[in-house]
């Protein structure tokens, strides 16, 4: 049977909520603060009372069967209905904490959690921050105050752990050119290329929600799983928390293509002094393989505008915000001809100096400037989108660990390419 406890303060019977600022429990009423593990001591000798599902007569909203749980709050009589993957919420009559304890009992227990060290305030900021910043979007999205929903969020996650052997076989050339009189030459050497390392992954995340977008988690990495503490539902009172409803069979292909991708860069990053460098063949191994799971603390901003949601996710750690702005079209076109007439100005100016005022020359500098015009314009364009999956897991990569232990660069062939020279009359 699913339980909740309901984080009250000794002293005068208040709502505690979890202080990401001071890493204590503090009252709403009366400013008393609690270490997470005082209050728990203090609760088990008080043997204070815990919150028992409610069962929903067979006549009633089947909830069971739509996955949703019907909850009845001790402290002002309301129910609380949520979905079965949820693990804590507030009242919504008496904003009173309430944490369901049991969804993470026995094999749904998280190994390990981070607390909360942002607050609600400066995930706003750093939503303001990072608006303020896109030159492309509009005006009206920046001045105005569109969030609809801030909530903090204890996202569930697999942390994947791995010793990894990698090896990879390569053709390297090395070109060198050089002429006389009458030829140009272009000798290419040829050379089987070999490195075979070790490396050792740790904590590489995956989330285990559903509901969170994989490539919006992914952005907001890395956490610093140095801080993480053992699991405690006292960090949870004033948050939300889900429990995985993604197993880690079902994450494991994420986690494993990041660490593959690291092992062939870190192996590439081994084969230097070369023209040109094409991969051949690359295998992987995985010794040592194991996996936990934890709890990341994550802000989610919904925000609306001209009708359509835009969502923004930040590390309640760290503080890195990701999320996708908007741009006006207005200001695109705006930018495009602004560096296109700035610089054909610039260049015909450039022409009218040297004497060189044609009219294909005229037509010819239009189109660079353009040219450049449309790159500029569309990398703007781009710096508004900030949201990107994870391919790559160097932040996890062990410091210290990756070593080559095998190489070799074998000398093939070399070939000799000659072009006449143009003879000047």
């Amino acid at each position: 049977m699913a339980e909740l406890s309901n984080y009250k303060c000794v002293n005068c019977g208040g709502s505690l909520q979890f202080s990401s600022q001071k890493q204590m429990l503090v009252c709403t009423s009366c400013g008393s603060e609690f270490s997470v593990a005082e209050y728990e001591a203090m609760l088990a000798q008080s043997g204070q009372a815990q919150y028992q599902e409610r069962k929903s007569p067979s006549n009633e909203w089947d909830m069971d069967q739509e996955g949703l749980v019907v909850y009845e709050c001790k402290n002002c009589g309301g129910e609380v209905v949520g979905d079965k993957t949820m693990g804590s919420t507030n009242c919504p009559y008496c904003d009173n904490p309430i944490v369901i304890s049991s969804k993470f009992e026995g094999s749904l227990r998280p190994d390990l959690m981070i607390p909360f060290k942002l607050d609600k305030k400066a995930a706003q900021q750093k939503l303001k921050e990072h608006v303020d910043k896109i030159k492309l979007a509009p005006s009206a999205f920046k001045a105005g105050n569109h969030i609809s929903e801030v909530k903090g969020v204890y996202v569930p996650f697999w942390l994947f752990d791995a010793n990894v052997h990698a090896g990879a076989q390569y053709e390297a050339t090395v070109v060198k050119r050089h002429s006389d009189s009458q030829y140009e030459y272009k000798e290419t050497s040829y050379y089987d290329v070999m490195r075979e390392g070790d490396m050792q992954f740790m904590n590489v995340p995956a989330d285990a929600s559903e509901k969170m977008d994989d490539a919006l988690m992914d952005s907001i990495e890395p956490y610093d799983v140095s801080q993480a503490v053992p699991y405690s539902s006292a960090y949870m009172a004033g948050y939300l928390a889900d429990r995985y409803d993604v197993t880690p069979e079902q994450c494991v292909e994420r986690a494993d293509k990041r660490m593959e991708q690291t092992a062939k860069d870190l192996l590439r990053g081994q084969v230097k002094d070369y023209t040109t460098v094409n991969e051949r063949f690359f295998t992987i191994n995985k010794m040592s393989a194991a996996y936990k799971y934890a709890l990341y603390p994550v802000w989610i901003l919904n925000t609306v505008w001209n009708g359509n949601k835009y969502v923004f996710a930040m590390n309640g750690q760290t503080g890195k915000l990701v999320g996708d702005v908007p741009y006006s079209k207005g200001k695109f076109f705006g930018v495009l001809f602004g560096v296109f007439a700035l610089l054909w100005a610039i260049l015909i100016g450039i022409l009218a100096a040297t004497s060189h005022m044609v009219s294909s020359a005229v037509i010819g500098t239009g189109v660079v400037a353009l040219i450049i015009g449309l790159i500029v314009a569309f990398v703007m364009k781009g710096g508004t989108k900030s949201v990107h999956k994870g391919t790559k897991a160097l932040d996890f990569v062990v410091k210290g660990s990756f070593r080559v232990t095998n190489r070799y660069d074998n000398f093939l062939r070399k070939t000799v390419d000659k072009t006449a020279k143009q003879q000047q009359n």
